[in-house]
């Protein structure tokens, strides 16, 4: 019979204060990505509510293993060694994911994004832009917010409704998110674009397929897009539910 180590055996003081490090390192991460080169320290501290010791002990640690990078002006992006990590994690997801997307693409002709949950962000790993004059493109490698958009709410949708931080005005709609299986964006997160969106988990990560168009092109092909989506759901690629 195995006996576990001690420093196994409970919660103790020891690994609480590890995982309470791990989710300051998050957290941070997350401030960095939402506005890359544009936070010093002292925003990144206030924004998490730590104490201008911690933040930058938090930070000197993040910068030493490479997971961010300060900038002349004194700014954070995120460092080569964690994009670099995320972008064959992305390049992964997106190769898996690119033949369902291409048929999404073929059937509505509107552009199609694929975009991985990354903590309070999408991102976008992949895109099919549409070919027509006026169309809604968003940059791969971008992040959009959660709760205004039709990836956001897929993915919320997915996870569930336990999650704090959705806002209560919110929780009827993902819960109709949830039966439907279609998260919708009318012109929430950018005025004069909608969209529909799934989501579905793919090597264990939450990714989202959402097509967004100008809006009075969606509601005149939004019955096509709905389908084009359903038939994405349906893929066999997906992790099993």
């Amino acid at each position: 019979m195995n006996v576990p180590d001690a420093a196994d055996s409970g919660p103790g003081p020891g690994r609480e204060d590890g995982l309470q490090v791990l989710r300051r390192a998050a957290a941070a991460l997350d401030e960095i990505a939402t506005a890359p080169g544009r936070l010093r320290m002292v925003d990144i501290g206030a924004g998490l509510g730590l104490a201008k010791s911690t933040a930058r002990r938090l930070l000197v640690a993040l910068t030493d293993v490479g997971f961010v990078e300060l900038d002349d002006a004194g700014r954070y992006h995120l460092g080569d060694r964690l994009v670099g990590l995320a972008g064959a994690d992305g390049s992964r997801l997106a190769a898996l994911a690119r033949p369902v997307i291409e048929r999404v693409a073929l059937v509505t002709g509107e552009t199609v994004d694929l975009s991985v949950l990354r903590g309070r962000q999408m991102w976008f790993i992949d895109q099919i832009e549409s070919a027509h004059r006026l169309r809604a493109v968003s940059a791969v490698g971008g992040r959009f917010p959660l709760h205004d958009t039709a990836n956001g709410k897929a993915a919320l949708a997915l996870l569930g409704p336990d999650r704090a931080e959705i806002p209560d005005g919110l929780r009827g709609e993902l819960a109709q998110v949830g039966r439907t299986g279609i998260a919708y964006d009318r012109d929430e997160h950018t005025a004069g674009i909608s969209a529909a969106g799934i989501a579905a988990r793919l090597c264990g990560q939450v990714v989202a397929i959402s097509v967004p168009a100008p809006t009075e092109r969606f509601l005149a092909a939004e019955d096509v897009i709905v389908a084009a989506l359903r038939e994405a759901a349906a893929a066999p690629v997906w992790d099993a539910r």
